[in-house]
């Protein structure tokens, strides 16, 4: 009998560890499963993120902004200008906060390849940005995270570029 209860154990055991192995490997699939939807999902976020920026009307007000009304002051505007500037200003507001507050992808990809327009645009519409910040207008917190997302350019921009540095 003593040995027929240590072939049982051992067996026993045996079973155990077998199943214990397949608990971790279903664990490591499901684990790198869950690892590849979440790329897939930065990805897609991006590409939704691209076709916003790249919609026709809005890369037309973004040329308006860059062309326009870089050299012209802004009490010149017209009516039709504000509207593509406010265009402009809120369509990278609305991106810096899906980068910033939302975190649906990294900044890095975003700016390196959008910086320079951001920069430029930003500085452009900085005095159409403080008016409608106005109490009397929209307010402080109109537009405000367009802000963000030039800073971020901002700083960016003042680091060194190291080579072969993949984030740039």
């Amino acid at each position: 009998m003593n040995m027929t209860t240590d072939t049982y154990n051992a067996w026993s055991i045996a079973l155990q560890v077998l199943i214990w192995v397949a608990m971790i490997a279903t664990f490591m699939v499901y684990f790198f499963q869950l690892k590849a939807m979440q790329k897939a999902a930065i990805g897609q976020n991006i590409l939704s993120l691209v076709n916003f920026l790249q919609m026709t009307h809005v890369r037309e007000a973004r040329t308006t902004v860059l062309t326009q009304l870089k050299a012209k002051e802004y009490a010149a505007w017209t009516e039709d200008e504000m509207r593509q500037a406010s265009l402009v200003c809120s369509t990278y507001d609305v991106a810096s906060i899906l980068i910033f507050q939302q975190r649906l992808m990294p900044p890095d990809v975003f700016i390196s390849n959008w910086g320079p327009s951001i920069k430029r645009c930003y500085e452009i519409c900085q005095h159409h940005i403080a008016e409608m910040q106005k109490p009397e207008n929209s307010g402080p917190h109109y537009w405000n995270d367009v802000k963000i997302l030039y800073d971020e350019v901002i700083k960016q921009a003042a680091q060194p570029v190291v080579p072969g540095d993949a984030a740039r």
